[in-house]
């Protein structure tokens, strides 16, 4: 899991309509999915700024250069087909703020429907806060390629990232499965020098922050 930055929202219709709702102190409509008008530039936007990767686990979901802004006309994106779902980082928000931006994230389909569903996060891993930074809360574990609560945090800290790791999908065994098969060959080429750090890097379309965290073990 990376950092994320949501500053650049390029839905700037959707960004008018939220502002107009806060500045009058009126609650969000229900929450009815791909049946509000501005579903699609919200899913566009989270693709381009999440360079098409879940948001949690970092698997590689599309080509996110096809929701790049020029593709955009006069801040709003057209139906389009993408692969993930649109995620409520805490579902209890849904009722009332159903529609805020700072809630969204897009992730992996299967991560959302069969492992976070309405789990909720204590936050301390959302990939949007400004004070969020990986290296601080986790570590990565060879050869299991799983992610581990950092060893220098005290133990309430670490049993809240734990938490979340569970809750969020890092974790979850077909993406283990996935991101293990995906980055082993690269591992291997750089243990046994056939191809640097930095040649690798300029390959991989996925699990960045793994791949940083278990080259650091292997080199």
């Amino acid at each position: 899991m990376r950092k994320i930055d949501k500053s650049g929202l390029l839905a700037t219709k959707y960004k008018k309509w939220l502002d107009d709702l806060a500045a009058n102190g009126k609650t969000h409509p229900k929450y009815n999915s791909s049946n509000f008008k501005y579903y699609y530039d919200i899913v566009a936007s989270l693709i381009w700024l999440q360079a098409g990767l879940c948001a949690y686990s970092e698997r590689k979901m599309q080509d996110y250069r096809k929701c790049a802004p020029d593709k955009w006309l006069d801040g709003a994106f057209k139906q389009f087909d993408f692969s993930g779902q649109l995620d409520h980082y805490d579902a209890t928000l849904k009722n009332n703020k159903g529609w805020d931006w700072d809630n969204f994230f897009l992730i992996d389909a299967d991560v959302n429907v069969k492992n976070k569903r309405d789990n909720r996060p204590n936050g301390i891993l959302k990939p949007d806060v400004t004070t969020f930074d990986p290296n601080i809360y986790l570590e990565y574990k060879l050869p299991d390629h799983i992610f581990v609560p950092n060893r220098n945090l005290d133990f309430q800290t670490q049993e809240k990232v734990r938490h979340d790791l569970s809750c969020l999908g890092l974790n979850f065994e077909p993406i283990i499965d996935i991101r293990k098969e995906y980055l082993a060959p690269y591992l291997t080429d750089i243990e046994y020098q056939a191809q640097t750090a930095d040649q690798a890097r300029v390959k991989l379309t996925q699990f960045y922050t793994a791949f940083e965290m278990a080259v650091i073990q292997v080199e």
